[in-house]
C-alpha cells in the first residue's frame, strides 16, 4: 500500500519535472550545468543566498498572499502586487480629495492620481480606504533605514524626513471616487553590489537591478477582499522587465502633463493619472448580492 507523499516529495517531483523539461527543451550541456553550480557556489561564498530570493520572491507571494486575486482576467479584478518591506501601518487618515503629507519644498514633479474604487460587478464602493505609500524623488522611503530592507542592502537614509512623508490612508467619497496629490516617485534599487554574483546575472540577463517607478496601495472596502497592488508608469523602460519578474500590462498607466498649474494652486506643471481599483466581493457578500 502506498503511503501518502509528503509536501516535500510532491513539490520536489514537480520541480524536478519542470527543470528536466527545460534541460531537454534547450539541450543544456553538462558544461552549462556545472557553470550554474559554480555560480551558485559564488552566490553562497558572497553571502548573497538570502538576497537571491528576489528571483522568485514575488512569485511565491503571488501564490500565497496574492491567491485571492489570482487570474484577474476572469472578472476584471485589479492585479495583485507584493506589499514590500517599506509599508508602515498607521498612516494619517485623509478624506478625498487629499494631498499626501509632504515637505513644503518636496522635490519631484507634482502628480495627481484619481479614479474610482468599485467591485467586479461595477458597483462603486463608498468610503473605500486606500493606503498609499511611495519612495520620494530622491529615492528615499520615509520612516525607514537600510536595516529595514534586509537581507537586501538597499540604501535608505530618511534622517530629517517626517516619518509619514508621502504616506496616507485616503477615504473615498460617497460614490467611491478618490483623488490625491503626490509627486512622481523616484527609483528603488535592489541594492546589489556592482561586482556581486547576482549583479553579474542581472547584467547577463540584460535586466536592471532597479525596480520600475511605482506607487504602493492597499485598497479595502466593506464586503470585499482587500487588495494589495502597485501603480506603474507608461514610458518607464524598467516596466519591460526586472530581475523580480514581469509587470502586468494593465498595471502600467499613462500620465498626462498639464501646464495650467495655477488652476490647481501649484507653482509648476504637473501630471495626472487615472486608475480605477476593482475589488472582488467576499464569498459571503457575493452570495447575498441580488442577481
Amino acid at each position: 500500500m502506498n503511503e501518502s507523499r509528503s509536501r516535500l516529495q510532491v513539490v520536489f517531483a514537480d520541480l524536478r519535472r519542470a527543470v528536466d523539461d527545460v534541460i531537454l527543451k534547450h539541450q543544456v550541456t553538462l558544461e552549462e550545468l556545472l557553470t550554474t553550480i559554480e555560480w551558485l557556489q559564488q552566490v553562497a561564498d558572497a553571502g548573497e543566498l538570502p538576497s537571491a530570493s528576489i528571483l522568485f520572491y514575488k512569485t511565491v507571494l503571488k501564490g500565497t498572499a496574492g491567491a485571492t486575486y489570482a487570474h484577474p482576467e476572469k472578472d476584471g479584478a485589479s492585479h495583485w502586487e507584493m506589499e514590500g518591506p517599506a509599508h508602515r501601518p498607521g498612516a494619517p487618515v485623509l478624506h478625498s480629495p487629499a494631498v499626501l503629507p509632504m515637505r513644503p519644498d518636496e522635490p519631484g514633479e507634482p502628480l495627481i492620481v484619481s479614479g474610482t474604487v468599485r467591485t467586479t460587478t461595477g458597483d462603486p464602493l463608498p468610503g473605500a480606504a486606500l493606503e498609499i505609500w511611495q519612495i520620494d524623488a530622491n529615492n528615499v522611503y520615509s520612516g525607514m533605514d537600510t536595516s529595514d530592507f534586509e537581507p537586501l542592502n538597499i540604501p535608505n537614509d530618511s534622517t530629517g524626513i517626517p516619518v509619514d512623508n508621502l504616506r496616507a490612508r485616503i477615504i473615498a467619497d460617497t460614490e467611491g471616487r478618490y483623488e490625491f496629490r503626490t509627486v512622481m516617485p523616484g527609483t528603488e534599487t535592489f541594492g546589489l553590489a556592482t561586482d556581486s554574483p547576482l549583479a553579474t546575472l542581472t547584467r547577463a540577463l540584460q535586466l536592471q537591478g532597479l525596480r520600475p517607478l511605482h506607487i504602493h496601495a492597499i485598497v479595502s472596502a466593506d464586503g470585499c477582499l482587500p487588495l494589495t497592488t502597485q501603480i506603474y508608469f507608461d514610458g518607464d523602460p524598467l516596466v519591460a522587465g526586472t530581475i523580480e519578474g514581469n509587470v502586468p500590462a494593465d498595471a502600467v498607466k499613462t500620465t498626462t502633463r498639464h501646464d495650467d498649474h495655477h488652476a490647481r494652486g501649484l507653482d509648476r506643471p504637473y501630471r495626472t493619472l487615472t486608475y480605477d481599483f476593482v475589488l472582488r466581493p467576499t464569498a459571503k457578500a457575493a452570495a447575498v448580492t441580488p442577481q
